[in-house]
């Protein structure tokens, strides 16, 4: 049986109002609500029921106005499963408001699937994080075929790249690709000769340089996901402004073996680990009450809180793999289904302070709730 745990439906994609949008009054820029068309951010009247994942956000001109433009993944129905077309500032079914340190701003949103082109959706640089111990074995050619099918899918219709990080039982870095195309990963998992089966699909590298700094990267004693998130993100080629996507297959604890650098905890801390780093999805392919009686910070962690902590999915898989497909996971539609929204008026934002971006969901019926404040300090 396939369990999934809905923690957050990450990322995001882009905007223009609809016939009720009376963007234009009184705005620098025609295209972008003014923020004194605005409501404040509305009291969600319930508890939340989805998590807004971690954003992007880059810096764009129009009619000699600087704009924000926020990326986030898509946004799941609870109930419904369905993914929410979202409305912003002076449009009937608004559902979506953002504040900055407390100040309410006019907002438009574009959604990806109203796009027919690729032309205004985001970058997204998406990397799978691959634990290839032996207990992996059962399932690690599935998990590879899945990828490869997977990628390939999701090139049809994105700009997306992939990259690929191995890790191992001895607690290092064994493996690493980085970004490249889908057809490019596909040759890198099937690479000829006997050895490159089950497990050893994501050992190795194509690049002496990854090779040479997963050396002198990190180790412990066991499996730590945290360490290869953290190489990826240290040493891959991520495009600017492109939004950063973690897949995390494991049936192990995370463990860090006592570093606290290499646990979960750090990358819980903004500080650590700001928005703009990415988010993590897990597949975790073993029973989750296996570990009941071992979980322990510092030494075996959650591997899903990764997800947890970052606004990512948690998808619960069988030891074997079988009956998953990646086109399944919630992560397939939060791309499909991203959206980004922009704003202007910004210019005192760029001072080198940190500010709070606070973002509302509330559908018209309130039976989607969610909210979710980031801390960002603004760089041109």
């Amino acid at each position: 049986m396939l369990f999934l745990a809905m923690g957050i439906m990450p990322f995001a994609l882009v905007s223009c109002g609809d016939d009720d949008d009376d963007s234009g009054s009184g705005s620098l820029v025609p295209s972008i609500p003014a923020d004194g068309n605005a409501s404040a951010n509305p009291t969600l009247p319930d508890s939340a029921n989805t998590v807004i994942p971690n954003l992007n956000y880059t810096i764009q001109t129009e009619n000699g106005q600087t704009v924000i433009r926020f990326d986030l993944t898509g946004i799941q129905d609870p109930e419904l499963k369905s993914w929410l077309r979202l409305y912003g500032t002076s449009q009937s079914q608004q559902n979506v408001w953002l504040s900055i340190d407390g100040q309410k701003k006019g907002i438009t949103v574009h959604n990806t699937i109203d796009d027919a082109s690729n032309n205004t959706q985001a970058a997204v640089d998406l990397v799978f994080l691959v634990d290839n111990s032996g207990s992996m074995d059962e399932e690690a050619d599935t998990i590879a075929k899945d990828i490869i099918d997977w990628s390939a899918n999701l090139a049809k219709t994105l700009d997306i790249r992939f990259g690929c990080v191995g890790y191992d039982v001895s607690g290092y870095v064994n493996g690493a690709f980085d970004f490249n195309t889908a057809d490019s990963l596909s040759s890198y998992l099937n690479r000829e000769g006997y050895t490159y089966w089950g497990t050893e699909r994501t050992v190795g590298f194509l690049d002496e340089t990854l090779e040479t700094a997963a050396a002198n990267y990190g180790r412990v004693w066991d499996e730590c996901g945290v360490m290869a998130l953290r190489f990826a993100n240290d040493k891959f080629s991520f495009r600017t402004g492109a939004n950063r996507v973690y897949v995390n297959f494991t049936d192990e604890p995370n463990q860090p073996d006592g570093e606290e650098q290499w646990s979960v905890n750090w990358v819980k801390d903004p500080a650590n680990w700001p928005t703009t780093n990415g988010t993590v999805h897990t597949v975790f392919s073993e029973d989750s009450t296996y570990y009941s009686y071992y979980w322990e910070d510092l030494y075996d962690e959650r591997p899903w809180l990764l997800s947890d902590y970052t606004g990512g999915t948690t998808i619960f898989a069988p030891s074997d793999f079988k009956g998953v497909s990646l086109d399944d996971l919630p992560i397939t539609g939060a791309l499909q289904n991203s959206y980004y929204i922009r704003v202007t008026n910004v210019e005192n934002l760029f001072d080198g302070q940190e500010h709070t971006v606070k973002i509302t969901i509330l559908s018209p019926n309130g039976t989607v709730r969610a909210e979710r404040e980031y801390k960002v300090v603004f760089t041109k």
